[in-house]
């Protein structure tokens, strides 16, 4: 019969236990520190001023379209950009004979998740009910437009839309 020798048991202590869990809070908080910094540096998000305010006025917004629906007016985006470079938007508008022509006709052109890269894009008359102006876009992917149709002292008339730019080859 042979005899092995054993390892002796090393004994836990208190001040064993003291250094695992001082270590164990010092990887969380390190990463913490990581992800806070990361996240901080990268923020590029939208964030809403007054949203509980205009929360209140929502129902308002909805009677807005309404009305907009019941004026005769009619906005529509017959050429979006389709290109990140060299493109335009064009928008058609027909009013009714009662009314005067657009003042103003704005483009807002940006991401729904940031504000980084928004574009305020005034279009000019370019044909008899047809409004454009150039656009560049800096990235391929989901844009969202916003024309806005001022009247010279009435309502402004918009119009959402969303495109989809293909990224170049």
């Amino acid at each position: 019969m042979t005899i092995t020798p054993q390892k002796p048991v090393k004994e836990f202590t208190g001040k064993k236990a003291l250094m695992w869990i001082v270590g164990f809070f010092l990887v969380i908080f390190t990463v913490n520190a990581i992800m806070t910094t990361i996240a901080i540096g990268t923020w590029g998000g939208l964030e809403t001023k007054d949203a509980y305010k205009k929360g209140l006025y929502y129902n308002d917004e909805i009677a807005a379209a309404e009305v907009q629906k019941n004026s005769g007016w009619d906005i529509s985006l017959s050429h979006g950009p389709t290109r990140l470079t060299g493109d335009r938007i064009d928008v058609a508008i027909t009013w009714p004979v009662s009314d005067l022509p657009p003042a103003k006709v704005v483009a807002l052109v940006g991401r729904a998740v940031t504000d980084v890269h928004d574009q305020r894009i005034i279009l000019t008359k370019t044909g008899s009910s047809i409004y454009s102006a150039p656009v560049t876009l800096p990235a391929a992917g989901q844009w969202n437009i916003t024309i806005l149709v001022k009247q010279a002292n009435g309502p402004v008339y918009q119009l959402k839309e969303k495109i989809i730019i293909e990224a170049e080859k």
